[in-house]
């Protein structure tokens, strides 16, 4: 062991006392010698291997004032730049790092930004579940898939930004070039991300009734085209997005009609009605009653669309009056039903079934056969057989005049 480090040990000890005894405060000239003297020793304990005791006494006194120090010394303004003109080793303990500057005031609200935009993602992922659900419920078109798609990916991207440092990366990178957003706002970034996708999903879930209604009137033009699949599976579409759209109730109901699903159709047209003052679907769903011979259920509905005067047309009006006087046959009462189709006869007197209808009235009045032959020779005389309704009756009225000539 050299005479130079025992020396050395013994003026550092010496050093870190007069620092320790320095009740006036610690300067900086006495600092920065006592931290290269320890570097000095560092080194030569490295070279030389093992100290001696008398050294080793005198370094574990000095290092051991100097860890007490440390704090000071880590708050001394000037240490920076000593780091920066001796760059110490990893290993060298001695050289406390300089405290880290108080975080911005902005950051200290890091965990407040992060939690409120976890909060507002877990709003968008339950808007995209039910936005989804809706789509899936039938069969999902191209449209519908984009719609599902879209917004899960972008969610997928703001949860991503939001939650990892690689996701923050590449947002601070395409924001780098807005040279007015300062450095270290990214939790603020991701909050205002996921404000921005939660606006978006709200839009275009407040916008489903819009889509829902595109999706009626495609499917209305399909059924006028005779498409009816692409329109039945539009209107389900219409209801899955929409299911207070009443009118694609009634059009549903309108079809199924179409396709003799007779139940499926009362069913649509019970909807329709609920809150909905459609005269067709009132008159529609009367008809299909009536057909049932529940007749005393029918006679409210088509009361209704006349006491409240629903009917938009003239064809309405008509079929309404008609179906009134045909409940009120299926009733036994003659005498109501007959007026009431009288009327229908002066609304439309070119139509056959309030003839064909008030023909079955005067049968069950018993009235005198020339009044029942003419009322049957008006039923012919304006007849669609293309119509179930009017085709029924075509029967009736020539089972009527094969009796009349024996046949």
């Amino acid at each position: 062991m050299t005479e130079d480090l025992i020396e050395l040990t013994q003026s550092y000890a010496q050093q870190t006392k007069r620092l320790s005894e320095n009740e006036a405060g610690l300067q900086e000239q006495d600092i920065l010698l006592c931290l290269v003297k320890r570097d000095r020793i560092a080194y030569l304990l490295q070279k030389e291997g093992p100290i001696g005791p008398e050294a080793a006494l005198h370094l574990e006194q000095g290092d051991r004032r100097l860890r007490q120090l440390l704090p000071k010394i880590s708050r001394q303004p000037e240490l920076a730049g000593w780091r920066q003109s001796f760059n110490p080793a990893a290993e060298a303990w001695w050289w406390p790092q300089p405290p880290s500057p108080p975080a911005p005031f902005n950051e200290r609200f890091n965990w407040l930004w992060t939690a409120l935009a976890l909060a507002l993602l877990a709003i968008s992922l339950s808007l995209i579940a039910d936005i989804a659900s809706r789509f899936l419920s039938g069969d999902t078109d191209a449209y519908g898939v984009l719609a599902i798609v879209a917004p899960t990916l972008l969610t997928l991207f703001t949860t991503r930004s939001v939650l990892t440092d690689a996701g923050q990366k590449v947002i601070q990178r395409m924001l780098g070039s807005f040279k007015f957003i300062p450095a270290g706002w990214r939790e603020e970034l991701g909050f205002i991300a996921s404000i921005v996708l939660l606006l978006l999903l709200t839009l275009f879930w407040f916008s489903l009734p819009a889509i829902a209604r595109s999706y009626n009137d495609q499917g209305y033009e399909k059924y006028f085209q005779g498409e009816f699949t692409g329109a039945k599976a539009d209107y389900e579409r219409a209801l899955a997005l929409d299911p207070a759209l009443l009118e694609t109730h009634y059009n549903l109901g309108v079809l199924y009609e179409d396709l003799n699903q007779a139940d499926q159709a009362q069913a649509e047209y019970q909807l329709a009605v609920q809150g909905y003052k459609l005269d067709a679907a009132y008159n529609n769903l009367a008809r299909l009653y009536i057909l049932d011979e529940n007749y005393d259920a029918a006679v409210p509905l088509l009361l209704t669309v006349k006491t409240e005067k629903l009917a938009q047309d003239d064809k309405v009006s008509y079929d309404v009056q008609k179906n009134l006087g045909w409940a009120r046959l299926g009733q036994g009462r003659y005498s109501e039903a007959a007026a009431v189709l009288e009327e229908a006869i002066q609304m439309n007197p070119q139509a056959a079934p309030a003839y064909c209808l008030l023909t079955q009235v005067y049968e069950a009045q018993q009235a005198g056969p020339q009044t029942i032959e003419a009322a049957w020779s008006n039923c012919l005389g304006y007849i669609d057989q293309t119509k179930p309704d009017e085709d029924r009756w075509y029967g009736l009225a020539q089972q009527y005049f094969a009796k009349q000539t024996g046949d």
